[in-house]
Protein backbone atom coordinates (compact mmCIF):
# COMPACT_ATOMS: atom_id res chain seq x y z
CA UNK A 1 0.00 0.00 0.00
CA UNK A 2 2.05 2.69 -1.04
CA UNK A 3 1.42 6.76 -2.41
CA UNK A 4 3.50 8.25 -5.24
CA UNK A 5 0.89 10.66 -6.43
CA UNK A 6 1.80 14.50 -5.86
CA UNK A 7 -0.54 15.03 -3.31
CA UNK A 8 -0.74 18.34 -1.90
CA UNK A 9 -1.59 19.94 1.56
CA UNK A 10 -3.48 22.91 1.68
CA UNK A 11 -5.60 24.96 4.12
CA UNK A 12 -8.91 26.85 3.91
CA UNK A 13 -10.76 29.03 6.44
CA UNK A 14 -13.88 27.89 7.46
CA UNK A 15 -16.25 29.26 10.11
CA UNK A 16 -14.88 27.54 12.75
CA UNK A 17 -11.11 28.16 11.95
CA UNK A 18 -8.47 26.18 9.39
CA UNK A 19 -9.41 23.22 8.46
CA UNK A 20 -6.58 20.91 5.99
CA UNK A 21 -7.38 19.20 3.34
CA UNK A 22 -5.76 17.27 0.78
CA UNK A 23 -5.67 17.25 -2.83
CA UNK A 24 -4.44 15.45 -6.34
CA UNK A 25 -5.47 15.52 -9.57
CA UNK A 26 -7.58 17.54 -12.05
CA UNK A 27 -10.56 17.50 -13.39
CA UNK A 28 -14.74 16.71 -12.16
CA UNK A 29 -13.75 17.01 -8.51
CA UNK A 30 -14.16 14.05 -6.09
CA UNK A 31 -15.16 14.97 -2.28
CA UNK A 32 -13.50 12.02 -0.05
CA UNK A 33 -15.66 11.86 3.37
CA UNK A 34 -13.09 10.20 5.96
CA UNK A 35 -14.25 7.50 8.84
CA UNK A 36 -14.19 8.31 12.15
CA UNK A 37 -10.32 7.92 13.38
CA UNK A 38 -9.22 10.84 14.70
CA UNK A 39 -5.84 9.31 14.00
CA UNK A 40 -6.62 9.40 9.72
CA UNK A 41 -8.68 11.89 9.17
CA UNK A 42 -7.83 13.12 5.13
CA UNK A 43 -4.86 10.68 5.46
CA UNK A 44 -6.77 8.11 5.74
CA UNK A 45 -7.70 8.30 1.85
CA UNK A 46 -3.94 8.56 0.78
CA UNK A 47 -4.44 4.57 -0.57
CA UNK A 48 -7.30 5.70 -2.89
CA UNK A 49 -5.92 9.30 -3.99
CA UNK A 50 -3.62 7.67 -6.20
CA UNK A 51 -5.88 5.71 -8.49
CA UNK A 52 -8.45 8.13 -7.75
CA UNK A 53 -6.59 11.33 -9.08
CA UNK A 54 -5.64 9.93 -12.41
CA UNK A 55 -9.11 10.71 -13.41
CA UNK A 56 -10.54 13.38 -11.36
CA UNK A 57 -9.68 16.62 -8.75
CA UNK A 58 -9.59 14.61 -5.48
CA UNK A 59 -10.39 16.69 -2.25
CA UNK A 60 -10.19 14.84 0.98
CA UNK A 61 -10.53 17.46 4.22
CA UNK A 62 -10.00 16.82 7.84
CA UNK A 63 -13.43 16.70 8.93
CA UNK A 64 -14.90 20.15 11.47
CA UNK A 65 -12.73 18.66 14.52
CA UNK A 66 -10.11 16.59 13.46
CA UNK A 67 -6.27 17.76 13.90
CA UNK A 68 -4.34 19.29 12.49
CA UNK A 69 -7.36 21.73 11.77
CA UNK A 70 -9.31 23.97 14.47
CA UNK A 71 -12.31 22.61 16.35
CA UNK A 72 -15.02 24.90 18.35
CA UNK A 73 -16.96 23.38 21.26
CA UNK A 74 -20.94 21.87 21.40
CA UNK A 75 -20.20 19.60 17.76
CA UNK A 76 -23.67 17.99 17.16
CA UNK A 77 -21.85 15.27 15.04
CA UNK A 78 -24.69 14.86 12.49
CA UNK A 79 -26.03 18.09 11.77
CA UNK A 80 -22.93 20.06 12.05
CA UNK A 81 -20.58 17.34 9.96
CA UNK A 82 -23.22 17.38 7.35
CA UNK A 83 -23.42 21.03 7.24
CA UNK A 84 -19.22 21.16 7.18
CA UNK A 85 -19.21 19.57 3.78
CA UNK A 86 -21.54 22.09 2.69
CA UNK A 87 -19.52 25.21 4.19
CA UNK A 88 -16.31 23.00 2.32
CA UNK A 89 -17.57 22.96 -1.09
CA UNK A 90 -18.68 26.78 -0.66
CA UNK A 91 -15.36 27.68 0.33
CA UNK A 92 -13.42 25.98 -2.76
CA UNK A 93 -16.51 27.50 -5.19
CA UNK A 94 -17.96 23.57 -5.77
CA UNK A 95 -21.46 24.43 -7.21
CA UNK A 96 -21.75 19.95 -6.74
CA UNK A 97 -19.09 17.15 -6.39
CA UNK A 98 -19.18 13.74 -6.64
CA UNK A 99 -18.70 12.33 -3.40
CA UNK A 100 -17.19 8.96 -1.44
CA UNK A 101 -17.89 8.15 2.02
CA UNK A 102 -16.09 5.44 3.88
CA UNK A 103 -17.22 4.43 7.28
CA UNK A 104 -18.56 7.39 9.57
CA UNK A 105 -17.95 9.38 6.17
CA UNK A 106 -20.49 7.15 4.46
CA UNK A 107 -22.60 8.37 6.94
CA UNK A 108 -22.28 11.87 6.93
CA UNK A 109 -21.82 12.06 2.78
CA UNK A 110 -25.34 9.37 2.95
CA UNK A 111 -26.91 12.24 5.08
CA UNK A 112 -25.73 15.54 2.72
CA UNK A 113 -27.21 13.67 -0.56
CA UNK A 114 -30.43 13.56 1.05
CA UNK A 115 -30.55 16.88 2.35
CA UNK A 116 -28.07 18.76 -0.12
CA UNK A 117 -29.13 16.01 -3.86
CA UNK A 118 -28.19 19.34 -6.22
CA UNK A 119 -24.82 19.38 -4.54
CA UNK A 120 -23.89 15.60 -5.42
CA UNK A 121 -23.68 14.38 -9.12
CA UNK A 122 -23.08 10.47 -8.07
CA UNK A 123 -22.07 9.31 -4.52
CA UNK A 124 -20.55 6.30 -3.55
CA UNK A 125 -20.84 5.07 -0.02
CA UNK A 126 -19.06 2.41 2.11
CA UNK A 127 -18.52 0.54 5.42
CA UNK A 128 -21.36 2.40 6.47
CA UNK A 129 -22.75 2.63 9.67
CA UNK A 130 -25.66 4.86 8.88
CA UNK A 131 -27.20 1.51 6.81
CA UNK A 132 -28.30 0.01 10.02
CA UNK A 133 -27.59 2.63 12.70
CA UNK A 134 -26.57 0.19 15.55
CA UNK A 135 -25.69 1.04 18.40
CA UNK A 136 -21.40 2.43 19.28
CA UNK A 137 -21.19 2.97 22.44
CA UNK A 138 -17.48 3.06 22.82
CA UNK A 139 -17.01 6.06 20.72
CA UNK A 140 -18.10 7.95 23.95
CA UNK A 141 -15.66 6.13 25.90
CA UNK A 142 -12.48 7.83 23.20
CA UNK A 143 -9.33 9.31 24.85
CA UNK A 144 -6.39 11.26 22.98
CA UNK A 145 -4.57 8.47 22.30
CA UNK A 146 -0.92 7.96 23.23
CA UNK A 147 1.72 8.77 20.23
CA UNK A 148 2.40 5.13 19.34
CA UNK A 149 -1.17 5.17 18.69
CA UNK A 150 -1.08 8.02 16.43
CA UNK A 151 2.37 6.81 15.01
CA UNK A 152 2.20 3.08 13.68
CA UNK A 153 -1.17 3.48 12.03
CA UNK A 154 -0.94 7.04 10.55
CA UNK A 155 2.84 5.38 8.93
CA UNK A 156 0.78 2.50 7.69
CA UNK A 157 -1.57 4.99 5.80
CA UNK A 158 1.91 7.31 4.31
CA UNK A 159 3.90 4.14 3.29
CA UNK A 160 5.79 6.20 -0.08
CA UNK A 161 5.66 9.43 1.47
CA UNK A 162 8.89 11.15 2.51
CA UNK A 163 9.08 9.89 5.97
CA UNK A 164 10.14 13.36 7.38
CA UNK A 165 6.75 14.67 5.87
CA UNK A 166 5.18 11.65 8.04
CA UNK A 167 7.23 12.02 10.98
CA UNK A 168 6.39 16.16 10.80
CA UNK A 169 2.64 14.93 10.62
CA UNK A 170 2.58 12.43 13.39
CA UNK A 171 3.91 15.05 15.96
CA UNK A 172 1.75 18.01 14.20
CA UNK A 173 -1.87 16.08 15.27
CA UNK A 174 -0.38 14.88 18.72
CA UNK A 175 0.24 18.28 20.00
CA UNK A 176 -2.92 19.26 18.43
CA UNK A 177 -4.95 16.47 20.20
CA UNK A 178 -3.03 17.68 23.01
CA UNK A 179 -4.16 21.24 23.03
CA UNK A 180 -6.23 22.67 25.76
CA UNK A 181 -10.00 21.62 25.35
CA UNK A 182 -8.95 20.08 21.92
CA UNK A 183 -9.81 16.25 23.31
CA UNK A 184 -12.68 17.16 25.08
CA UNK A 185 -14.22 18.69 21.85
CA UNK A 186 -13.11 16.02 20.04
CA UNK A 187 -15.15 13.31 22.79
CA UNK A 188 -18.21 15.68 22.90
CA UNK A 189 -18.45 15.40 19.09
CA UNK A 190 -17.53 11.51 19.59
CA UNK A 191 -20.80 11.62 22.14
CA UNK A 192 -23.32 12.63 20.42
CA UNK A 193 -22.29 10.21 17.31
CA UNK A 194 -22.37 7.45 19.83
CA UNK A 195 -26.16 8.85 21.44
CA UNK A 196 -28.74 5.73 20.15
CA UNK A 197 -31.30 8.36 19.61
CA UNK A 198 -29.42 10.19 17.58
CA UNK A 199 -28.31 7.00 15.82
CA UNK A 200 -31.88 5.88 15.22
CA UNK A 201 -33.38 9.25 13.97
CA UNK A 202 -30.49 9.75 11.60
CA UNK A 203 -30.43 6.07 10.87
CA UNK A 204 -29.77 6.07 6.14
CA UNK A 205 -32.70 3.52 5.60
CA UNK A 206 -35.53 5.38 5.73
CA UNK A 207 -34.11 8.34 3.53
CA UNK A 208 -32.74 6.42 0.65
CA UNK A 209 -35.99 5.76 -0.98
CA UNK A 210 -36.53 9.56 -1.46
CA UNK A 211 -32.79 10.24 -2.80
CA UNK A 212 -32.58 11.36 -6.46
CA UNK A 213 -28.69 11.06 -6.36
CA UNK A 214 -27.52 8.11 -8.20
CA UNK A 215 -25.13 5.88 -5.53
CA UNK A 216 -23.01 2.72 -5.54
CA UNK A 217 -23.02 1.01 -2.09
CA UNK A 218 -19.51 -0.49 -2.39
CA UNK A 219 -19.99 -3.16 1.01
CA UNK A 220 -16.88 -5.43 1.82
CA UNK A 221 -18.49 -8.86 2.50
CA UNK A 222 -17.11 -9.38 6.10
CA UNK A 223 -18.49 -5.71 6.85
CA UNK A 224 -21.77 -5.47 9.24
CA UNK A 225 -23.37 -3.53 6.22
CA UNK A 226 -23.08 -6.57 4.20
CA UNK A 227 -25.95 -8.01 6.34
CA UNK A 228 -28.58 -5.23 4.73
CA UNK A 229 -27.98 -6.13 1.56
CA UNK A 230 -31.54 -7.30 1.08
CA UNK A 231 -33.21 -4.16 3.01
CA UNK A 232 -30.55 -1.59 0.60
CA UNK A 233 -32.23 -3.23 -2.61
CA UNK A 234 -35.97 -2.80 -1.63
CA UNK A 235 -35.05 0.77 0.01
CA UNK A 236 -32.71 2.29 -3.41
CA UNK A 237 -33.41 -0.29 -5.90
CA UNK A 238 -32.02 2.01 -8.69
CA UNK A 239 -28.18 1.98 -6.62
CA UNK A 240 -25.86 -0.06 -7.99
CA UNK A 241 -24.32 -2.72 -5.08
CA UNK A 242 -20.58 -4.09 -5.40
CA UNK A 243 -19.78 -6.37 -2.92
CA UNK A 244 -16.01 -6.89 -2.32
CA UNK A 245 -16.07 -10.93 -1.43
CA UNK A 246 -12.50 -10.48 0.43
CA UNK A 247 -13.38 -7.20 2.19
CA UNK A 248 -14.00 -5.85 5.32
CA UNK A 249 -15.15 -2.45 7.03
CA UNK A 250 -11.70 -0.53 5.08
CA UNK A 251 -12.23 -1.46 1.67
CA UNK A 252 -11.17 2.06 0.46
CA UNK A 253 -7.04 0.94 1.97
CA UNK A 254 -7.45 -2.34 2.54
CA UNK A 255 -8.84 -3.41 -1.11
CA UNK A 256 -7.73 -0.07 -2.75
CA UNK A 257 -7.51 -1.63 -6.28
CA UNK A 258 -10.86 -3.24 -6.89
CA UNK A 259 -12.07 -0.22 -4.94
CA UNK A 260 -10.99 2.31 -7.03
CA UNK A 261 -11.76 0.32 -10.12
CA UNK A 262 -15.45 0.08 -9.34
CA UNK A 263 -16.11 3.50 -8.53
CA UNK A 264 -13.84 4.77 -11.78
CA UNK A 265 -16.35 2.81 -14.08
CA UNK A 266 -19.38 4.13 -11.85
CA UNK A 267 -18.05 7.95 -12.58
CA UNK A 268 -17.56 7.46 -15.92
Amino acid sequence: MTTTSAVQRKEVTLSHGKTRYLEAGSGHPVLLVHGVSAVGGADDWRPAIEPLSQNYRVLAPDMLSWPPGDTRAGIDAFPDLTDFLREFQDALGLESSHMIGATMGGWIAGLFGYESPNRVDKLVLTGNPGFHGSPNDRLAQWEVPAEDRVREPLMRMMAGVDPAEAEALVKEKIAKLNEPGYGDAFKSTMTTMSNHDNRARFNLIRRLPTMKVPMLFVIGRGDPSSEVVEQLKKAAPTAKIHVIEDGAHQVHYENTEEFSKVITEFFG
